[in-house]
Parts: structure tokens; sequence; C-alpha cells
């Protein structure tokens, strides 16, 4: 089963792996560190027969996600799954080409994606996302400032390019159907909760002043926070959640 979980895990793994200096010590984690771009990222898929050539002592971020894939899944099923039709996957414009040929690339992060980066509109690096939380996208990179590295942006930073969608399995889910009621002062439960995860999420405050609490109580605080989500988003301000707001907040804010 071709999982993003799998590549997840062996990305996080791999955090703190320094590149080395030269030809040696690839297997230990901190010795040898330098700048020589070796790593046993490419040693071991120069093995496997990847590429259209060997790619130690050169830029390794593109290196460093296919190793993950192909620990995961395997020489041909992790290529298969990153979507890569040709040998040149260890250059990130052309990882990037591949996802685009296949429909599966887009500014939208999801776990185990491969996330693309630019500079001057070419895209020059790349990692894996293995957590988007609001509007944060944590990642794990191989060659950054040397090493394999956990970093975290905001999901709108101009440095993101993009990100391909993997073919991990995609079971279609069963549809559901959630009836969302209209909400105002007094209102208290789980969907008021949904609410204020929104206004805290965003950084609409109460009427103190301060962060929204999630408590699943429509207070003086939640309702004043809803008013300015409202102004923001061009929608009547009476502090309550019908349908326009409810709308307004679940496509334009999330």
């Amino acid at each position: 089963m071709a999982d993003a979980a799998a590549v997840v895990s062996i990305a996080l793994a791999e955090v703190g792996y320094r590149e080395k200096a030269t030809n040696a010590s690839l297997d230990d984690p901190a010795s040898n560190a330098g700048s020589g771009n070796w790593t046993k990222y490419a040693r071991d898929l120069a093995a496997a027969g990847y590429y259209n050539g060997g790619k130690n002592g050169f830029a390794w971020c593109d290196v460093f996600v296919d190793w993950c894939f192909f620990k995961a899944f395997g020489a041909a099923e992790g290529q298969r799954i990153q979507c890569q039709t040709g040998p040149l996957g260890a250059a990130c414009p052309y990882s990037a080409g591949y996802y685009k040929a296949q429909g599966r690339y887009d500014k939208n992060p999801r776990l185990g994606d491969q996330i693309f980066f630019q500079q001057g509109g070419s895209i020059v690096h790349t990692g894996i996302v293995v957590a988007v939380t609001g509007a944060t996208v944590t990642t794990v990179e191989g060659n950054s400032s040397d090493q394999v590295a956990r970093r975290t942006y905001s999901v709108g930073d101009s440095y993101i390019a993009g990100c391909g969608h993997p073919l991990y399995d995609e079971t279609p889910a069963e549809p559901v159907t959630v009836t969302l009621r209209p909400l105002a002062a007094g209102s208290t439960g789980p969907q008021v909760k949904t609410v204020q995860r929104i206004l805290y999420s965003y950084g609409f405050k109460g009427a103190d002043g301060r962060a929204i609490a999630v408590d699943g109580e429509y207070g003086p605080n939640t309702a004043h926070a809803v008013r300015s989500a409202q102004q923001k988003l061009g929608v009547p301000t009476d502090g309550a959640v019908g349908a326009d707001t409810w709308r307004v907040m679940l496509t334009e804010l999330i």
C-alpha cells in the first residue's frame, strides 16, 4: 500500500544528516561534514540505476526526496508514484515538470507532497511536506544549509512555487453531508468551535483585544471577531454566522 505516511516517516528520520566534504563516512549522519555535496542518498540511487548518471558531488535536494520514495516503495514503484517518466528526476525543474505533465501540480500542499521552491521565477529547491496546519506548511528538505532540515513556511509564501501530488493510493471517500446551522450570541457546541478555530487561525480578535478562545460558547468576543471577519470578507456585519458567512469562511478563509 502506497501512502504518504511511509515517505513522511522516512524523511523525518533523516533530519540532521550532514552532507559530506568527501566520499567518506556517507552513512554516518554527522561525520565528515562539509559542503562537498557527497551523500548516501546519491550513492544509493546510483546503485539502483536512477537518473542519467551518478549525482554525488552535485546539489542533492531532489536526490533526497527521490531517496525517501525509493526507500519507501522501491525503485520502479517509487518513480511511478512520483510521476517520474524519465531519467531527469534529480533536477527540480524536471521533477516539477513530471507532475505537471500528469496534471498533479498546484499550490495546495498536502501531506507527503513534493514541494518546490522558486527564486526569480525559476524552480531551485525541493522538499517533502510533512505537515499542513492552518496557514502553515512544514517540510523536510535535503541540502538545506548543507544538511537535512525541517522548515516551516506560511502557505502563501512567495518562495513556494507549487506542490507535486504523488500517486499515493487514493480511495474515494463516501460522501458526507453536514448541516451547518445558523449561529449567533448564545449558541453553543462543536460548530461554534469550528467558527472559533477559523477566527483564531486567521488572527481575528475578540472585543477584549485577545485571541478567540475555542470553547464552544458564542459570547461577545466571538461575535466581535465574526463582525471583523465579515467586514474583511464583504458580507453583512451582523455578528452572526448565517449561510453567507459560513460560505465565505469555508471557501475564502479555509
